[in-house]
């Protein structure tokens, strides 16, 4: 059964040399895969496109950045998060970084800003077949630390909170988004604590960051148009790239010593 399935077992049906296995996976949660995928791609060199026989897997390559080898997929919800990140922690994968984006649900936290996760509610259905009994799934502290240090180009900030991952974007109705502002939570998306708690299951190292879409308390949501947050989206997510790369890169050379 997959669940059974072992390193060896994964290197031969992907066709992934010993060699090429990254210490650090990043995974992008978004409908338009391909659209991601290849934005993504034009940032690596010496890229391995990685896909089973049956296209289970897809829209997942393996490139350098910098020299170091670092994963990357696109992914759209928790279903597709989690069997990515199945993949890369039996491969022996160290550190995963989700990134996309989502909906703010803070005070102050604008159309463009990024939100660090500091813990995901699982909400979505997929991390109580890796961790039973569990409500919240925590990013690693270590990593959290070193995001906060990290300055922006531009008028962009960073929030660093509690997140809400759901399954069912259109069932988010204003008593949802509510109650989830009074629990506390700063954000809502898609992928982060089924990402977190298949890390934690694999003991990989966990850090989520999502570039602000909209922020539904203030009136507003992914439907929506606007020219100047359009800006700000695009400028949001480009800072959320490089940061991810970034912090891929570094993570890479401390731990290829």
């Amino acid at each position: 059964m997959l669940k059974e399935l072992s390193k060896s077992d994964w290197l031969s049906i992907l066709g992934i040399p010993k060699n090429r296995i990254p210490s650090v996976l990043i995974l992008h949660g978004t409908r338009n895969l391909k659209t991601k995928y290849t934005k993504y791609k034009n940032l690596f060199d010496n890229i391995l496109e990685v896909g089973s026989p049956n296209g289970v897997l897809e829209d997942v390559l393996i490139g350098d950045i910098k020299g170091f080898p670092v994963g990357y997929a696109s992914v759209y919800g928790a279903p597709m998060a989690s069997e990515v990140a199945h993949v890369f922690g039996v491969l022996g994968t160290s550190l995963v970084i989700q990134t996309g984006c989502c909906g703010a649900l803070g005070d102050g936290i604008a159309v463009g800003d990024l939100i660090c996760a500091t813990t995901a509610y699982c909400g979505e259905g997929a991390s109580q077949y890796y961790l039973r009994e569990i409500e919240h799934v925590d990013a690693s502290t270590d990593m959290v630390g070193k995001i906060k240090c990290k300055k922006f180009h531009g008028n962009i900030q960073i929030h660093t909170g509690p997140i809400y991952t759901t399954s069912a974007l259109f069932a988010e109705g204003k008593k949802e988004i509510e109650n989830w502002y009074r629990k506390g939570y700063i954000g809502v998306g898609m992928e982060t604590a089924t990402t977190f708690a298949v890390a934690k299951y694999f003991r990989m190292k966990r850090l989520s960051i999502l570039f602000v879409y909209d922020n539904p308390m203030e009136g507003s949501h992914i439907l929506m148009e606007d020219s100047e947050k359009n800006k700000r989206r695009i400028h949001g997510e480009s800072e959320m790239i490089k940061l991810a790369l970034n912090m891929a890169v570094e993570y890479a050379k401390n731990n290829s010593r």
